[in-house]
Order: structure tokens, then sequence, then C-alpha cells
């Protein structure tokens, strides 16, 4: 880590509320490290099956899965299967597969383990209206009553797809969240949506908001239906960070994107939300970030933790992010440079797991 262990991780990441956790003296559970939010470590050899090369939990050299969203199977953490939601560029006869090119189709690959995808990949989106582009990928996906709900991005803003099954998908007409000319966003299009349900039934939509130059900062919206959403706040509820003079730049002074929400509780069953995101620091150093706050539902900025979970000290580039919280642990799965050698320098779905001593089961 760049700017420290991981005792003091977990000791920023403990103090992100600060008066609110100084208020629980009673118990002072809210204020005990939580390994299980980080950091990750990428998952070794024999962690993963279907003939996976670690920490490479998906990988296809020809259409490029990238931009994941899990989706627990049944709706039961206890149990390990889940569905994988990723972008991909579908192959066009008689061209060489191009990882550059955007996004062309969202498709569905099961895990019975979890973590380890299979190789039967289901198309459930492509761009087929005038408003996306030509283009849909970086998808979210959340269960909404007895249906899921898959977000994704596209062209002209974020798009929503709705399911009985998770496999066949119909859209909901034009973008749900589009520019917002008149706001801090000046016009600039959402990207990158991740969703999240909170307990009183709302969802709040975390979404990309390209800035000047190559900057990129996080909005948030929120929504009864999932249908129709209203931005929250006259600001970014996650901005890069200013480097203070004297000190080692953040690994967040450049971008911030990719976010991706998870709603946790404390031992004493506080709701804590998680927002897990890519960040970029002014030397182009990528990893995986987590912000958080205390107040769901509420409209306060996230809390940047001080150091990151994922990706320092590596050059695999990791982005777009998603989680998913298991009994005992916690799962990471992020795109990022499929290996070291310039034959590998394509997007891949690699996967990691916190906290870091934590045995999985066998794949």
């Amino acid at each position: 880590m760049r700017t420290g262990h991981a005792g003091s991780f977990f000791l920023a990441l403990a103090l992100l509320s600060g008066c609110a956790t100084l208020a629980d003296s009673e118990t002072g559970g809210e204020n005990l490290p939580n390994a299980a939010a980080g950091p990750f470590r990428a998952l070794r050899a024999g962690e993963l099956g279907n003939l996976r090369s670690a920490p490479n939990a998906l990988d296809d050299d020809e259409t490029f899965p990238r931009d994941p969203a899990v989706l627990d199977a049944d709706g039961d953490p206890a149990t390990p299967a889940v569905f994988g939601y990723f972008a991909i560029t579908p192959e066009v006869p008689g061209q060489d597969p191009d990882p550059a090119a955007p996004p062309g189709a969202i498709v569905r690959h099961g895990a019975e383990d979890g973590r380890s995808f299979d190789r039967a990949p289901l198309v459930v989106l492509t761009p087929d209206e005038p408003w996306e582009g030509g283009t849909v990928g970086a998808p979210s996906v959340v269960r909404v009553g007895g249906e899921v709900f898959l977000y994704y991005a596209a062209a002209g803003g974020i798009g929503l797809a709705r399911s009985p099954d998770g496999e066949v998908f119909t859209r909901v007409a034009g973008p749900v969240l589009g520019p917002d000319a008149a706001g801090w966003e000046e016009g600039a299009v959402p990207r990158s949506p991740g969703v999240v349900v909170l307990d009183d039934g709302s969802l709040r939509l975390f979404y990309e908001v390209p800035g000047p130059g190559d900057a990129a900062r996080i909005g948030e919206a929120r929504s009864d239906d999932g249908v129709t959403w209203t931005r929250v706040g006259d600001g970014p509820a996650l901005a890069p960070r200013a480097v203070v003079p004297g000190t080692e730049p953040p690994y967040d002074d450049a971008w911030v994107g990719a976010p991706a929400p998870v709603l946790v509780r404390s031992a004493e069953g506080r709701p804590i939300l998680r927002v897990y995101h890519a960040a970029r620091d002014s030397l182009g150093r990528a990893v995986v970030g987590l912000a958080a706050r205390f107040d769901p539902a509420g409209a306060s900025p996230l809390q940047p933790a001080a150091s990151p979970v994922f990706g320092s000290g590596s050059s695999a580039g990791p982005r777009e992010p998603c989680v998913l919280v298991r009994p005992g642990h916690t799962l990471l799965f992020t795109t990022q440079r499929a290996g070291r050698t310039k034959s590998a320098n394509y997007p891949a779905v690699a996967a990691g797991v916190a906290p870091a001593d934590v045995s999985l089961p066998a794949p």
C-alpha cells in the first residue's frame, strides 16, 4: 500500500464518519477493523475451476469479457452459485479482434462456485435503440421485487432492461439517466452505473461523470421504483482528492469512476454504504479504492479510505470493480490486463478475496 500498512487502512475505514463512531462508546463495535472490506489479495492457482488461470475468473482473447456485475443466483448468500454479467466485443467475421473497440453486447455466465465462470455465454442485451449509439456495456444488476434489473451504459446515457429470470430482458424506453446540462455535470453523459437497493426498498445509483480533460467524478441519484431517477446533491458524491503540499499524492488525485456500491452492516446491525470504485493518480497508476458513509439514504458525500483496496504496486490497471459479500469473506471482481506478456495485453476479469488469509472452498 502506498500510504501505509493494512492497519492504517482499517483505522481510516473505521473513522469514516468521525463523530458517528465516537458516539458508540458503549460497545465500540463500529470502531473495530473489518478485514472483509479489504484489502483484497488476488486469487491463486487452485482457487479457480473451469480451467481458469488465476487470478482471471474470465478470460477470452476474442470477445474480451470485462466490466463484471455479479448477482447471487438464488438470493441466498450461504449458497455459492452466481450469475455474472459482462460487456463483450462481439466477433466480426473477417476482422481481427480489437480490445479497444466499444463493447457491443452484454452476456451472462454462470459460476457454481461463485467465482469460476463457465464457458457458455448467453447474450442478454445488444444495442438496438438509436440513443444507445451502437454500444452497451458496464452492466450493474440488482433484484427488485421478483425481477432482475440490468442497468448499463450506452452512448446517450444509462439504460435499464428488466427480466423475470435474468435471461430474457425487456428495455425500459430511452435512457433512465441522461445528461444534465443545468447542474455541476455540465451536460456530460453519465456512464458506468452502480446500483444498490437500500433497506427501505429505495434505490441509489452511483455513476461516472467525465470531467475536464481526462478527469472523472462520481455522481449519485435516487429512485423509489428503479425507473425514475432524481439526482442527489449539488456536487459529486466523490471526486479526486487534492494533493496536500509536503505529502505524498493520494492514489485518487486524478480520476475516480466506475462505482460499485454495496450495503453492509456493522456488528451492531448499523447499515453502512460502501462504494468501491476505480481510481487513478496523477502518474497514471490505477487501483481500486473504497469510500463509505454511515447514512446510506442520506446525501452526505462519501468519505474515501486512506489506501487502495486492490492493485497497489501492480501494473495490471484494475478498473470497473464489482464486490460480492459472502459469509466470512468478500469477493472482488475487476477488469484488468489479462497478463504481463505482450500477447496478454487485453482486458480480462480478475478475482480477489478479503480477508487475505481466508481459505476458499475448493472450486
